[in-house]
């Protein structure tokens, strides 16, 4: 009987170590991000559907051309790269594997989704908050309506970045905002109604 009793209270703090060791804390990932040359992306309003998706393309140096543009207010934008294999010319981001929202330094990918909307005679890119409660936020708009893909033009404190994974630069781009400078530029963190 002692016995026994032995083994079933080694048995009880073997079960007890491991449950403890398996519920350590999990660590955070914590990325990063990198600056970018701007000029080596376009940020699109593509038709899809009965609406718009959103695509970032980006250019590889000395690669074809992935895109052309043409007009004002708004700007159209015609993706080169669907006429050819653009595997090594041109990158390209159309859902949140691809993009998200980084505000102020810290990554926002698991709380805003990205969408498009049309408003005012122009389409607007909103980050929505999965909590209803917390406001919308305007990143860009396209200045004008049209048929076909459109150029959306970021808003002041915006501008795009790549992330970084204990310093590797990952493909994942970042639609990275600071709210010092939109409030400097007298747009309230561009923060807009409900998005319909």
């Amino acid at each position: 009987m002692g016995l026994s009793l032995v083994l079933k209270v080694a048995g009880m703090t073997a079960a007890i170590v491991t449950t403890l060791l398996s519920c350590r804390p999990i660590q955070a990932v914590s990325f990063e991000e990198k600056e970018v040359d701007q000029s080596d992306f376009v940020v699109v309003a593509a038709p899809y559907r009965h609406g718009y998706n959103l695509m970032i393309v980006e250019q590889m140096p000395g690669e074809r051309k992935c895109w052309s543009e043409n007009g004002v207010n708004p700007v159209f934008v015609d993706p080169l790269l669907l006429n050819f294999d653009f595997t090594d010319a041109c990158k390209r981001s159309v859902d949140s594997n691809g993009y998200s929202v980084r505000l102020d330094g810290q990554d926002y990918g698991m709380d805003y989704l990205v969408n498009i909307v049309e408003s005012n005679g122009e389409l607007k890119l909103i980050a929505t908050h999965r909590d209803a409660d917390k406001p919308d936020i305007e990143i860009g708009k396209t200045n004008g309506v049209g048929s076909g893909s459109l150029k959306i033009l970021l808003n002041p404190g915006w501008r795009l970045t790549k992330r970084t994974y204990e310093g590797t630069t990952t493909e994942h781009v970042y639609l990275s905002g600071n709210s010092v400078a939109q409030n400097k530029s007298g747009q309230r963190c561009n923060v807009v109604g409900t998005a319909q």
